[in-house]
């Protein structure tokens, strides 16, 4: 028997890869599974509507081993119009709107990025990290952070500080500063297709229809596990619940890093300390009705920059890119500088995740020999374990990998059968 610890997008891609082969049991602590343990349903003009905490959207060009495995499960997606204009100190310094034309994405900055010497220097300085970025750092020591790199090669103080490092601070839910001490192979990564545009996606029924699909022929699911302790007895593998414990041949885990590490007990002395080696930073996120955080309605997202903040405070429009929504105004904000009214508060939610640094670097080396070694029955598994952006990407594919090693299969048939 197999289990499988966490049911984010990580647990969820390794079971259902993982049970076309063997048994295997998928243990989540919540009542929901995890990846729409955060969700909220409002009823919207008489119909009930599940709003996913956070939006989650995704770009094909970055994320091919997620979209392999929706297109396999059949989730469907569609294109969301992520528009979007940053805001420094109450003053617009940049914008991007979203466009099609025979039916073919492209996108453009706004005219707010050509009124200001701010937005103008942003602009000229996007189009030389397109041009040069993965030619200059492929000169650099791998190692060098995303910030040394910027500073080195002249870009300006606007582009690092009020638009390259803000709006990555969105994408990796972490401070500004954190983001600075990323290395720069995985930003530049990120825009490895330079000039060309590829637009945002997300599921075109939600979390809710991915959790369905990934789950559909997984018989053994168990919610509110309990888990007290993952430990050793001899050479059996034990799961220890509240009144009982169970032995497993193998146990994927795929919860947090963090979390990981709090549940391991004797016999996974290496592994708790690996784990130990990763650090997480904290973000809110409220989905309410208060219009006074979106003043602008021409696009999508606003990103607000402020003195005395580590990081922008980030307004989505839902009523714009959610069609049962027929434009009315709930939005949802990422580390809002202040809460909203009580009254206009439909659902707080806490997230914790995971930041890239050389000390994660040097972790992650140490569970990819971990995973090698023959006998290997304790896998760790998730977004934080792979070198890149920690995102829905990487904890799919991270599955996919310890699938692959545990039953001697290629990602490819495993994906196709």
């Amino acid at each position: 028997m197999i289990a499988v610890v966490g049911s984010g997008i990580a647990g969820l891609t390794a079971a259902w890869a993982i049970r076309k082969f063997k048994d295997v049991t998928l243990f989540e602590k919540h009542p929901e599974i995890g990846m729409a343990a955060f969700g909220a349903k409002q009823t919207i003009g008489g119909n009930e509507v599940e709003f996913d905490i956070p939006f989650r959207t995704i770009k094909r060009d970055y994320y091919p081993t997620l979209f392999q495995v929706y297109d396999k499960v059949g989730i469907k997606t569609r294109p969301v119009d992520y528009s979007f204009r940053v805001e420094s100190n109450e003053e617009v310094v940049f914008g991007f709107r979203s466009h099609q034309l025979f039916g073919i994405p492209f996108g453009i900055p706004t005219m707010d990025s050509f009124v200001s010497e701010k937005g103008r220097r942003i602009f000229s300085d996007l189009l030389k990290f397109y041009a040069n970025a993965k030619t200059d750092w492929q000169k650099e020591n791998p190692t060098i952070s995303i910030l040394d790199f910027l500073i080195k090669y002249g870009y300006s103080k606007e582009f690092i500080y009020e638009f390259l490092l803000p709006t990555f601070a969105l994408v990796n839910t972490c401070k500004t500063e954190t983001v600075g001490a990323y290395p720069a192979e995985t930003i530049i990564g990120y825009h490895s297709r330079g000039y060309s545009y590829t637009p945002q996606e997300t599921a075109s029924f939600g979390t809710r229809d991915i959790v369905n699909r990934l789950t559909s022929d997984l018989t053994n699911l168990t919610l509110n596990a309990g888990i007290k302790k993952i430990y050793k007895k001899g050479n059996k593998n034990i799961i220890q619940f509240a009144n009982d414990e169970k032995e497993f041949d193998h146990i994927i885990l795929s919860t947090q890093a963090n979390q990981g590490q709090e549940l391991l007990g004797q016999g996974f002395e290496l592994e708790k300390e690996i784990l130990d080696e990763f650090r997480y930073e904290s973000s809110d996120v409220v989905l309410h009705t208060d219009e006074s955080y979106f003043s602008n309605t021409s696009v999508s997202l606003v990103f607000k920059i402020r003195d005395g903040y580590d990081k922008p405070e980030v307004t989505l429009d839902l009523g714009r890119i959610i069609p049962e929504l027929h434009g009315k105004k709930i939005f949802q904000t990422w580390n809002p500088h202040k809460l909203p009214d009580s009254n206009d508060t439909l659902k707080l939610a806490k997230f914790e995740r995971p930041v890239m640094d050389a000390r994660t670097a040097k972790a992650i080396e140490r569970i990819a020999k971990l995973h090698s070694e023959t006998n290997c029955n304790l896998w760790l598994c998730g977004s934080y374990s792979l070198y890149g952006i920690p995102l829905l990407e990487a904890g799919a594919k991270s599955a996919l990998l310890v699938a692959s090693s545990l039953l001697g299969q290629s990602i490819e048939h495993l994906i196709q059968r």
